[in-house]
């Protein structure tokens, strides 16, 4: 069993070194005013990063790191157990995320300047609003709020807590980081510790999720990832049909 559990070293590394993402908001705060204004290249590229780790981008993002990791050549039977592995990990962690939102119940920040504008007494009030009632409380500060943050406000009108991105995020950061990581592939390793800094600090900035939230994101993310085991390939080369076995 402890082979099952082994070589997670440098995925945990990783989400380690990912919560440099949230030194910028321990020093200068993670305040932003929800209601200034937005320049449109601005906003167009937090919407593009954000889209990355959502459902409008998550299977294109797993995508390009599945291309990057047939690059490394490892053997039909590593891939399969990869492919095993991280289908395990992604079931387990959209499945959590879901039934922890609905346990915790914390409101998205949003909903607090909503409370500013007296569209509705407290946050927790919002989520007692049917979804029709929801469109129409975040459209009604559209004359003050740019279309850039709106728009996810109106996609994303469930809780806060944990991070779904972020926790997308730390799956991707541990299993194909910990792949990069181990081919000596530096370049993907600070491509993907920069492309987290990035979503993290975009669901900040959208009014969608606090620090916190991304810090037990990364940190569920992690445990997860430490408890779904690799199968090993000895275990996966027989069940291969004759032409995928290695030599």
């Amino acid at each position: 069993m402890t082979s099952l559990f082994s070589n997670k070293s440098k995925g945990l590394l990783l989400l380690v070194l990912s919560l440099y993402s949230l030194v910028p908001f321990l020093i200068f705060g993670s305040h932003f005013d929800l209601g200034s204004a937005v320049l449109p290249f601005y906003g167009a590229v937090m919407t593009f990063v954000t889209y990355s780790a959502g459902n409008q981008g998550f299977l294109i993002t797993l995508a390009v790191l599945s291309l990057l990791v047939l690059t490394l050549k490892f053997s039909k039977a590593k891939l399969v157990s990869l492919c095993l592995q991280l289908g395990v990990l992604l079931v387990l962690s959209f499945t959590a995320k879901t039934f922890l939102k609905s346990s915790t119940e914390s409101p998205r920040p949003y909903t607090e300047y909503l409370v500013t504008q007296e569209v509705v007494e407290m946050p927790d009030l919002f989520y007692e609003l049917p979804l029709v009632e929801k469109n129409a409380a975040i459209e009604s500060v559209q004359d003050k709020v740019s279309n850039w943050r709106t728009r996810h406000w109106l996609g994303e009108t469930d809780y806060s807590f944990p991070s779904g991105h972020m926790i997308f995020v730390g799956v991707c950061l541990a299993f194909f980081g910990g792949l990069f990581l181990e081919a000596k592939r530096f370049y993907l390793v600070g491509g993907l510790l920069v492309w987290a800094g990035g979503v993290a600090y975009s669901r900040v900035w959208l009014g969608m999720h606090r620090p916190e939230d991304l810090a037990a994101s990364i940190a569920f993310a992690g445990l997860i990832y430490l408890l779904v085991p690799l199968i090993p390939t000895k275990k996966i080369e027989p069940l291969l049909p004759q032409f995928l076995r290695e030599s």
